[in-house]
């Protein structure tokens, strides 16, 4: 019994008990200490519950002299960074405020336990800390007003939340007090210390988060995680970066567990998440993406959210790709690989456990539904009310 969690056990001697009582052509009582932690292991195991979900928004505001009038212009980036700068502007000017008011709007409808954002969430570029801080107090306060009051709110690092010259410090005393707060509201328990990254985790209810900065968390550290907490009915991945390699981009290897030293530590994520049936939400690709791995271990699903409704996005949820095969990319994308074979190794590490596959670059927000024997995503196309897809996770 070593091994065995504590509400398998009193579950199991309940099984245990009711044989006997059969057995002896009698039923004899439970104690009502142990008739108390069944009964309240089992309404621990049904809670249900809602979550909005918003992928990656880049909050920034016209003119750019708000939040970049000390923006560094000899950056060599400089060209592109003014190009985002001018389309986040746009896009926060009247479509993303819809965009916002519908997730807000369903929240409001359908008992919703909290927000969650999935990085990236302002544009930073600022390079002036104090406006830094006053970006991300606005966008907080501007993306949480829509919806209910107190409803908790839920991000994780994305790598635009702390470019610019001392944004790194900025966003983390940011960060770190406010995901406590949060969670502490979420919870409604009070932290031994505060969250902090590269890995924060928590329980809600019956379900254990993990959240991760993408670019410094340890995968073995992630699965310790999740080997501690065997009794978790659902285990989530809350990362930027994706697990999974996004094919249709040069930058491959920017993701969890991307360096070229992470083979063993990601094969056992792999496999940790296989067994446990686990889900990895992930936003940065700008894409509406969905995964399903089968393999004889399990199976686990990776879906990335994308809030950046800009002019150019698809108005349709039609797919750019939605079968395994089309994971692999097109000819024209490979020629700018460099290194075609170290490339090939990230896809062919993937391709031969994915089951189901859907991608495109529509934007829109989401709901996720939360129950003991279902995890689904709900995609709203840009502004909608009701749902183009729902998305199967478990």
């Amino acid at each position: 019994m070593k091994n065995m969690q504590r509400r398998d056990f009193i579950i199991g001697s309940l099984t245990s008990l009711g044989s006997l009582a059969f057995l002896n052509g009698r039923c004899d009582t439970v104690s009502p200490a142990l008739d108390d932690e069944i009964k309240n292991a089992s309404e621990l195991n049904s809670v249900a519950y809602n979550v909005a979900v918003l992928g990656d928004t880049h909050y920034d505001t016209a003119p750019e002299t708000v939040y970049h009038a000390h923006y560094d212009e000899s950056n060599i980036h400089s060209k592109i960074q003014h190009a985002e700068f001018r389309r986040n502007g746009e896009m926060w000017r009247e479509r993303c405020p819809r965009l916002l008011a519908s997730s807000a709007a369903l929240a409001h409808e359908n008992k919703t336990d909290f927000i969650l954002q999935l990085g990236d969430i302002i544009q930073g570029d600022c390079d002036h800390i104090p406006t830094h801080q006053k970006m991300l107090d606005d966008c907080i306060k501007m993306l949480k007003k829509p919806y209910p009051d107190n409803m908790p709110f839920l991000t994780v690092v994305g790598n635009h939340d702390f470019r610019g010259k001392g944004a790194r410090k900025a966003y983390f005393d940011f960060a770190h007090p406010f995901m406590t707060k949060e969670i502490e509201t979420l919870t409604g328990k009070k932290n031994e210390k505060p969250v902090e990254y590269p890995i924060v985790s928590f329980r809600k209810g019956p379900d254990l988060w993990i959240f991760c900065d993408f670019e410094k968390a340890n995968l073995n550290k992630i699965c310790d995680i999740i080997d501690a907490d065997g009794a978790a009915r659902h285990v989530f991945i809350v990362t930027h970066g994706p697990f999974t390699t996004y094919a249709n981009t040069k930058s491959y290897r920017w993701r969890l567990g991307g360096g070229v030293r992470a083979l063993k530590s990601r094969q056992r994520l792999f496999d940790t998440l296989s067994k446990r049936r686990g889900i990895v939400l992930s936003g940065h690709t700008h894409s509406t993406t969905y995964y399903r791995f089968e393999n004889s271990l399990g199976s686990f699903c990776e879906f990335t959210g994308n809030s950046v409704w800009t002019e150019r996005s698809p108005l349709t949820a039609i797919p750019d790709s939605s079968t395994p095969e089309q994971y692999i990319p097109a000819e024209r994308l490979l020629k700018t690989v460099r290194n075609k074979e170290d490339f090939h190794s990230e896809i062919n590490f993937f391709k031969p456990s994915l089951k189901k596959y859907y991608e495109t670059r529509a934007a829109g927000h989401y709901r996720l539904k939360v129950s003991e024997n279902s995890v689904e995503m709900e995609f709203y196309l840009c502004d909608a009310r009701t749902p183009d897809r729902v998305f199967k996770l478990k």
